[in-house]
């Protein structure tokens, strides 16, 4: 399958702030749904350094970060091209991660944000985060046939129109296995960063998961 050169839906910046409030709030439960939410929590509460702040880039409206200070009590902060909305409960700074400077914290998450970039920028994007961060996880799709059918027939149904329709762009957008580990590795070329990259069953989600010492 090769990679789908197309925008989501809900990357539209003239779509209504009730519809994207929507959309996001859908897309929380999705997340959940997947396992992707409880991965990431796996991930925090393994870690061997003590987590202070958690930093979210491309957050959306912070629910998963909402989640994170609930349940684990640390300062978070988000970082997203859209504007903070006026019912944000957190801080979420607005900016470009892949080349915009990036607050400090202890570890910085990045959950389905990748696919949305090029190359390049996947790249960049890991070397910024080097520069404010110790510790990066990034959990984002596989484009590969079973999750896009698994999506189609288990999933998609159910979801608002446009996680409905990004779903199907999202995995056709996302990258192979081999391509994201790639790409990691010539981020971190010449560092002493340590890279761990697990797949779960049935391509559902790749994590990269980049410590920098």
């Amino acid at each position: 399958m090769h990679r789908a050169d197309s925008t989501e839906l809900l990357e539209d910046p003239s779509l209504p702030a009730d519809v994207v409030a929507t959309a996001y709030s859908d897309l929380a439960r999705t997340q959940r749904l997947l396992g992707n939410t409880a991965a990431i929590f796996r991930k925090l509460r393994k870690s061997r350094i003590p987590i202070r702040r958690v930093l979210d880039l491309g957050c959306g409206q912070g629910a998963l970060l909402e989640q994170i200070r609930r349940k684990l009590g640390v300062d978070v902060i988000g970082f997203d091209l859209r504007p903070t909305p006026p019912s944000a409960t957190i801080p979420i700074l607005t900016g470009n991660a892949a080349v915009d400077p990036l607050p400090f914290a202890d570890v910085a998450l990045a959950v389905c944000l990748v696919h949305h970039l090029s190359e390049p920028d996947v790249i960049d994007l890991i070397r910024n985060v080097s520069r404010s961060c110790r510790r990066l996880i990034l959990l984002d799709l596989v484009r590969h046939w079973i999750p896009l059918i698994l999506f189609r027939v288990f999933l998609s149904p159910f979801l608002h129109r446009i996680n409905s329709a990004d779903g199907i762009t999202s995995i056709k957008r996302s990258y192979t296995t081999r391509e994201l580990r790639t790409m990691a590795e010539e981020a971190v070329r010449g560092s002493n960063a340590r890279i761990v990259h697990t797949v779960a069953p049935f391509y559902i989600r790749q994590i990269i998961e980049i410590t920098w010492s």
